[in-house]
């Protein structure tokens, strides 16, 4: 009998792993998102041997100019997707820059158990050497394993399976660029084998309590990153310039100046919402202020990403600050 293969979409959103430049030694200098995820796909043959694949090109950008807008835009188009009974999964390519923010942005609003996988590359399909390919045919390997199902998004590089929400970029160039931190991978891919190792720690997709429907707009959150000196009155210049919420990136475990305690206070006072992440790779963060929300061992651009996501759902600071521990 023939084995009947997963059906497979493929949705393709730029990056490096669509680069190209006009040498092959370039592997800096490219335009990111300049080639179609068909030109990727062209040298993978056996890729079609993993599972019936669908392609569609959501957008081709650079993934620096990537935004909330267009991660909404794709989030909807992905669980439109993901509804169809004729799709088993979803892969999905995209720029490496912004990708962990992107894989848990979907984390927490997709509403489904299919695999999601995200992948992309760090050198651009053009160059010598180039880690695309591989990744997107150990991407399109992972989510046809039943065992990824109700495992929430995942992000697969250099042959190694992550959580949407452990997923960290912590290197500039290397292949090896991606990793968990602490908390390690969930899995790894071996001659296209895949071997899961670990489960999620936390809450997400059909488990969180942010939906699509809830969100007409996304509020803008801003980052405000701790320094020796850093001038405090940036924070009320945030403030100033509409944000609904903001995101003290502190030292340790999230610890401020005095001057900055002073602006912080100011802005709690006029309403705005105000979390604390770490600017460490590692550990938890307390409050060292009333109504400033601890934001657990979230990094500072995912913690801006889950309070943006529960303003724009009309979350209170009691739900937010659960959520920080949850989700």
């Amino acid at each position: 009998m023939m084995s009947i293969k997963p059906k497979i979409q493929i949705l393709a959103s730029g990056g490096t792993i669509a680069g190209l430049a006009d040498s092959k030694l370039d592997f800096l200098g490219y335009t990111a998102g300049a080639a179609r995820v068909e030109e990727v796909l062209a040298a993978l043959p056996e890729i079609n041997d993993l599972a019936d694949l669908q392609v569609e090109n959501f957008c081709q950008v650079a993934s620096e100019n990537a935004n909330p807008a267009l991660w909404l835009g794709l989030t909807k188009r992905a669980n439109e997707i993901l509804s169809a009974d004729n799709v088993d999964a979803l892969v999905i390519t995209a720029g490496t820059d912004t990708m962990e923010e992107l894989a848990y942005f979907l984390n927490l609003l997709l509403k489904t158990s299919k695999p999601v996988v995200l992948t992309g590359a760090m050198r651009p399909l053009s160059a010598y050497g180039t880690d695309g390919p591989v990744n997107l045919y150990n991407a399109v390997a992972v989510a046809a394993t039943p065992e990824s199902q109700r495992r929430g998004v995942l992000l697969v590089m250099n042959d190694t399976i992550l959580s949407a929400r452990q997923a960290t970029k912590q290197d500039s160039f290397r292949l090896h660029s991606f990793g968990s931190g602490e908390f390690g991978p969930l899995g790894y891919v071996v001659a296209g084998q895949v071997r899961f190792v670990a489960w999620p720690g936390q809450q997400h997709t059909l488990d969180t309590e942010l939906y699509l429907t809830d969100i007409d707009n996304l509020p803008p959150v801003e980052i405000f990153y701790m320094a020796a000196g850093v001038d405090a009155r940036l924070l009320t210049a945030m403030a100033d310039l509409g944000a609904a919420g903001v995101v003290l990136a502190g030292f340790g475990n999230g610890t401020f100046s005095d001057a900055v305690k002073e602006q912080l206070q100011k802005l709690l006072e006029r309403g705005i919402i105000c979390a604390v992440a770490s600017r460490t790779q590692s550990g938890f963060t307390v409050s060292h202020l009333p109504g400033l929300l601890p934001s657990a061992d979230l990094s500072p651009q995912k913690a801006r990403i889950l309070l943006m996501l529960a303003l724009a759902c009309g979350k209170k600071n009691i739900d937010i600050e659960r959520y920080f521990r949850l989700y």
